[in-house]
């Protein structure tokens, strides 16, 4: 009885220090009716994505739809096995049947992030069975390490964060118990919330275990038999996942941005180096996004586009702990094996684009290593029984590191110190709580710690959010309205039906201009109004949509290779693009306009080439044949890959049909008509996928991909019923891991536990 009391007690402790640091966080957005939208991708990106999988789940709801395939996602998109990416986790579901504007739901589900956070530490610090102090300390400095507070900036990465504790706590409880449910089931849990991260989790597992192997008994022996068994238990948890991860994986392997990673061995700027050196003594949170010149030194981007920057602080005592470890009494060749390895994974680029699924090198993977460090100084947070010299020695590194490292970079990387005067602050203001830690520490003055902490965490939270400018000066009210310049969602769509009732039997795009009608805010607010539009930030495009840059990559691509925005008219009406809404005329895109009408204040414009779906095609040409000067062939000839050629040729009739007689796009299929005097082959404005199952008149063709990545087909002389039908490739195969992977965890459960029971 004892024991829950004093677990109670921990936790509500736990609740108290979390929300002390959370009031900091959030009191001040609430106060000033600033809206909680941080960076740009929570903008243009996740909020939009939210207001996405809220309409595919809706339609869910109403028509028993399952959401395969999202027709608002640019041209179209495979949402289950892409955009779920984004929503594998149990903080989104429950917001996303409720009406709650984004401002709102971002704001309760960070709070509840860093509560969980806070608390699965606490629960992996149980498992080792460290004191109350030890528990407290370290799951706050978890919950509030610089890793943890710059990945609250990108949802779907800190829904995979804050549970990495409890992975982990299962392998500590099968090293020191055999146990291996809660091991399995965080493989399940973890690869189904992310993949992308889990990946790079696997691989840092090697690490851990040989490690915590290692404190655990002092001896390899043993531990390889023990590996192989966890390897075992390990894939019977990837089986489990299997329905969502696999389809996952084989649309990701499609994708332009796997296999873009780096070959070379040293990165050509000095930055990473010096970041990464620095990264256990700097709160490189509230510097990397604050849109100064600072930042510039602890951020940048790759050749490829990743964002590169290194958050492994956490708190003081990471900063002056973790060196005992390397150095003196304390020093463990686990432990400095294991940061030697970290060092050069992290800091070859060939090596770092391996732990980012073989793409543009990261430091993302550094999370699970932010982590290792905190899991690595519980036993002196117990028994600070430091070595005194190497504490001074660390003591001074980290206090010269704070002091003048970051004009030592600035000066590495070729900037003027006068660049950076006005936020060098940011660094020295971290320098007596450091020292005071320090002090503690040498003078084993314990009881001073954990508020010292409190009061460091609570200093670096502010200026990492409401104190950087980059994320205090968007008002909520604002923010809000943005989600509804076209009214609520399918308001704009009806509206145009009503003056236009073909456009129901017809597959209509719109075109709205991102800077006169959207105000440049986002490329993506089109999922809000469940629109098909021509816009899109997606970082998990469909793999055709490359195609459609090679008919004119500079009117289709827009600030980065995963963002979208076709401007060229010959393409918009390729892909069935009605209409358009701008701010004024001079923003109308098409070649052949016809004024409509207004909507909230803003002219409608018809395009007056438009044809409904696709038509048919007479005249051929490859790729190779072709260049982005002659997007106005795009009407009257095919544009086929050099393979496809001499198939699709055979199959062109003589008779050219403009526009199909109805289409209607539903759920995870199509129909359409179309009516031809002879065989031929059309094109449909509908992105090509290999998940898409096509009849004509009841019986299944062969589809193509032309024309920019759409789908055509051979269609016969007559009537021509069309259904195309969509279904995630992988589907079937990952429903059956999921099977045999469940049945494999049960009948080993079942197992373990006659195997206990007989030992009794």
């Amino acid at each position: 009885m004892k024991q829950k009391e004093n677990s109670i007690v921990t936790v509500l402790l736990l609740a108290v220090l979390l929300n002390i640091v959370c009031a900091v966080i959030f009191v001040p957005y609430l106060r000033t009716g600033r809206a909680f939208i941080l960076d740009w991708d929570m903008r243009t990106l996740y909020a939009s994505n939210f207001e996405n999988l809220r309409t595919i789940l809706q339609n869910w709801r109403n028509s028993g739809t399952l959401p395969f395939w999202s027709w608002s996602s640019f041209l179209g998109n495979d949402f289950y096995s892409t955009k779920l990416f984004y929503f594998q986790d149990p903080f989104d579901y429950p917001f996303a049947l409720t009406d709650m504007p984004y401002t709102d739901i971002i704001t309760i589900q960070t709070y509840l992030k860093f509560l969980t956070a806070g608390f699965c530490f606490l629960y992996y610090a149980s498992v080792n069975h460290y004191s109350r102090r030890t528990k407290l300390t370290g799951s706050l400095i978890f919950a509030f390490s610089a890793y943890n507070l710059q990945t609250m900036m990108h949802p779907f990465f800190a829904s995979f964060f804050v549970f990495l504790p409890l992975y982990f706590a299962g392998i500590d409880r099968y090293i020191m118990d055999r146990k291996k449910g809660l091991f399995i089931l965080m493989v399940f849990f973890l690869f189904v919330n992310n993949y992308y991260l889990f990946y790079s989790v696997s691989l840092f597992t090697i690490l851990y275990f040989i490690w915590r192997w290692d404190r655990e008994y002092h001896t390899m022996k043993g531990m390889w038999a023990s590996a192989f068994k966890l390897i075992g238990c390990y894939l019977i948890g990837f089986a489990m996942s299997g329905v969502v991860v696999v389809p996952e994986a084989i649309s990701i392997l499609s994708n332009s941005r796997v296999g873009a990673r780096s070959a070379t061995l040293v990165f050509e700027s000095v930055l990473p180096y010096l970041d990464y050196l620095t990264g256990l003594f700097t709160p490189t949170s509230m510097l990397a996004n604050r849109g100064a010149e600072i930042s510039k030194l602890y951020s940048y981007n790759t050749e490829n586009y990743s964002v590169m920057a290194v958050f492994l602080w956490g708190s003081s005592l990471c900063s002056l702990m973790v060196p005992q470890y390397l150095f003196g009494k304390h020093r463990e060749k686990s432990s400095l094996i294991s940061m030697i390895v970290i060092s050069l994974v992290a800091l070859i680029p060939i090596l770092s684009s391996a732990m980012h699924g073989f793409s543009e090198p990261s430091f993302r993977w550094l999370g699970s290593v932010s982590f290792f460090l905190i899991a690595m100084i519980l036993p002196l947070i117990e028994e600070p029984d430091m070595d005194r010299h190497v504490l001074l020695w660390s003591l001074l590194a980290a206090s010269i590191v704070l002091a003048a490292g970051t004009a030592l970079i600035a000066i590495a990387d070729g900037k003027e110190l006068s660049l950076i005067k006005d936020d060098y602050y940011l660094v020295l203001i971290c320098l007596p709580s450091l020292l005071v830690t320090g002090a503690a520490l040498y003078y084993r003055i314990t009881k001073v710690l954990l508020p010292v902490i409190l009061a460091e965490l609570c200093l670096v939270s502010w200026f990492t959010y409401f104190g950087s400018p980059s994320f205090n000066y968007l008002n909520k009210v604002d923010m809000d309205r943005t989600a509804s310049i076209l009214g609520e969602k399918g308001y704009y769509q009806e509206w145009v039906a009503q003056f236009d009732p073909e456009s129901r039997q017809e597959v209509v795009r719109h075109y709205i201009d991102s800077w006169g009608v959207y105000w440049g805010l986002s490329t993506n607010f089109n999922l809000y109004y469940d629109l098909m539009g021509l816009m899109a930030y997606d970082s998990t495009y469909t793999a055709s949509t490359n195609d459609l840059k090679l008919l004119d990559q500079e009117h289709v691509q827009d600030y980065l290779p995963w963002t979208f925005n076709i401007t060229n008219p010959d393409i918009m009406t390729l892909v069935s693009t009605k209409y358009a809404v701008v701010a004024e005329k001079s923003q109308v895109p098409f070649t052949n306009a016809e004024y409509i009408t207004d909507y909230a204040g803003m002219p409608v414009y018809r395009n007056e080439d438009y044809y409904n779906f696709g038509k048919t095609y007479t005249d051929i040409m490859t790729y190779d044949d072709y260049d982005p000067s002659m997007t106005g062939l795009l009407r009257s000839v095919l544009i086929v890959h050099p393979d496809d050629y001499d198939e699709i040729k055979a199959l062109l009739g003589n008779e050219e049909i403009t526009g199909f007689e109805e289409a209607v796009p539903d759920g995870n299929n199509f129909y359409a008509t179309i009516t031809a005097n002879e065989p031929g082959f059309a094109v449909m404005s509908v992105p090509w996928h290999k998940g898409w199952s096509v009849t004509v008149n009841g019986r299944q063709v062969k589809t193509y991909a032309v024309s920019g990545g759409l789908i055509g087909i051979p269609v016969t002389a007559g009537t021509n019923k069309i259904v195309g039908t969509f279904t995630p490739v992988g589907l079937k195969a990952g429903m059956y891991a999921t099977i045999a992977g469940t049945a494999g965890f049960i009948l080993l459960m079942i197992i373990d536990t006659i195997l206990k029971l007989r030992k009794r």
